[in-house]
């Protein structure tokens, strides 16, 4: 058997014994895919723009009228007096975001990603990228979070590629406007479906990780869909078509459990 065969086969047998992969061979060969990541509840447990808000409640630089706004935004959301959730993520864009300084955001975001985010991922998901890259995969960051925080976490994954929300600059201040579409729902699936297309990588061989019922529209279309601490709907829906599905536990309270239970294994040899 030719060498690099052997080799290339040898590879196939390793990745086939690494959790979380699923490799597909053509003749020997190992074909690499495409592994698309959500960011908000999937790679980490919070909403980026949450996040940022109360960070600059905090800090004086949002009043509480203008968070009141926003929270009252995603309240008639939740009780279906905005009709869609791009109407009710445009508004609140808008009321965070309309007439304040561009380098100043991207400072602060930056800052915060250093200090306090970047360490707030989910251990698994991590290794789960990790796993991709090695395997080959392209990492491609999609989300419907703000552009200026998922460049931060494009750039810490390494991706190959990140799909956000664009937010309009005009003279160095956001307009409050977006560009182009909110990469959620139909349009999510939409960017998947494209850049696996400009690849030349079958749906089939790629896998999706969202938390959300509307990451169903990107979810179906890969060979691979996981379910990343899903909603109600989603987890419905994941378990009726049969669609891995993970909980993970936030590393804050990761580190909590592994405190109490070295506490307790301490208490248990004293006593």
């Amino acid at each position: 058997m030719d060498a690099r065969l052997s080799t290339r086969i040898a590879a196939c047998i390793w990745l086939r014994d690494r959790p979380g992969y699923i490799p597909v061979t053509r003749q020997g060969r190992l074909m690499a895919g495409v592994a698309f990541f959500d960011i908000d509840k999937t790679l980490w447990p919070r909403v980026g723009e949450k996040a940022l808000a109360l960070h600059l409640i905090a800090n004086g630089g949002l009043a509480l009228h203008q968070f009141a706004k926003i929270i009252g935004v995603q309240m008639r959301h939740d009780l279906h007096l905005i009709d869609t959730l791009d109407t009710a993520k445009r508004k609140i864009l808008s009321d965070l975001f309309a007439g304040r300084a561009v380098a100043p955001s991207i400072d602060v975001c930056a800052t915060l990603f250093e200090s306090d985010w970047s360490r707030s991922f989910f251990p698994d998901m991590l290794a789960q990228v990790d796993r991709h890259r090695r395997a080959g995969d392209k990492i491609v960051v999609v989300s419907a979070t703000i552009d200026v925080i998922a460049r931060q976490v494009a750039a810490f994954l390494k991706a190959d590629a990140c799909y956000a929300t664009v937010l309009e600059m005009r003279q160095g201040l956001y307009s409050g406007e977006v560009l182009g579409p909110i990469p959620f729902g139909p349009a999510k699936a939409g960017i998947v479906m494209d850049y696996a297309r400009s690849q030349g990588i079958e749906l089939d061989r790629c896998y999706a990780y969202g938390d959300h019922w509307e990451d169903r529209h990107m979810l179906k279309i890969v060979g691979h869909p996981v379910a990343i601490n899903p909603d109600k709907k989603l987890l419905r829906h994941a378990r009726r078509h049969n669609w891995e599905t993970r909980i993970l536990t936030p590393p804050r309270f990761s580190r909590l459990r592994r405190t109490g239970r070295s506490i307790l294994n301490q208490t248990g040899r004293s006593a």
